[in-house]
This record gives C-alpha cells, sequence and structure tokens, in this order.
C-alpha cells in the first residue's frame, strides 16, 4: 500500500467528510478536504491539492459532484486520477459509466473504502 498517497475528499456533511478524513489519515494518506464540488474544482485549478486518488459524494449544494467528475476526466491536469464515487443514488451510476469510476453506494463501511483506496493506490 502507498502509504503517501494524497487523497482529495468531497463531502458536504461535516461528520462523514469528519469521519472519512479521520479513517484515511489513520491509514497513513494525506486527505484533503471540500464540502462543496466547487471548491474541489477550485483547488485543483489553483493547485492546492495534486491528488492521487478522489472520493466524492454526488448529492452537494450547487454543483453535485459528478461536475467534479466531469472536471476531472476532461480539463484537469489529472485525467486519469482513480475516483471513487460515493451516492445513495444509483442515477449517478448510470450517469457516470462512461468515466471509469468506482461507485460505492451509501452507508459505505470504513473496511470497503479502505480497500478501495487501498487497490486504487497500489
Amino acid at each position: 500500500m502507498d502509504t503517501m498517497a494524497r487523497i482529495l475528499v468531497l463531502e458536504d456533511d461535516p461528520d462523514l467528510l469528519h469521519l472519512y478524513t479521520r479513517a484515511l489519515t489513520f491509514r497513513g494518506y494525506q486527505v484533503d478536504t471540500a464540502n462543496a464540488a466547487e471548491t474541489a474544482i477550485g483547488m485543483i485549478d489553483e493547485g492546492t491539492t495534486s491528488p492521487d486518488i478522489a472520493v466524492l459524494d454526488m448529492h452537494m449544494p450547487g454543483l453535485p459532484g459528478s461536475a467534479v467528475v466531469e472536471y476531472l476526466r476532461g480539463n484537469s491536469p489529472y485525467p486519469d486520477i482513480p475516483i471513487i464515487v460515493i451516492s445513495c443514488d444509483d442515477d449517478f451510476r448510470k450517469l457516470l459509466q462512461d468515466y471509469e469510476v468506482m461507485f460505492m453506494s451509501k452507508p459505505i463501511n470504513l473496511a470497503d473504502l479502505y480497500q478501495a483506496v487501498e487497490l486504487l493506490a497500489s
């Protein structure tokens, strides 16, 4: 496992954002966080994050998390970044089927998140 991987976590629920951040940091990952899609895109655009993996919630106020997927795959310096999409809405699975993302349904088990990140970090 590459314990130095940098992970961008997008989640608007502060409790889940805190949980994911603590869990991934505990496993040795560097974690950058955003609570809005616009913030995540801005962080990447401005170079304040250079993620190796993105963990993205889909239902957000403002732009949906799918906008970050589209940005990463199309206009970012990281078109091949591994992306984990976390959502309880299967419509996003259909919407993003052509974007090569790993889809996890909420609620997620942290063991499953660890396994997915380990797989993508290797």
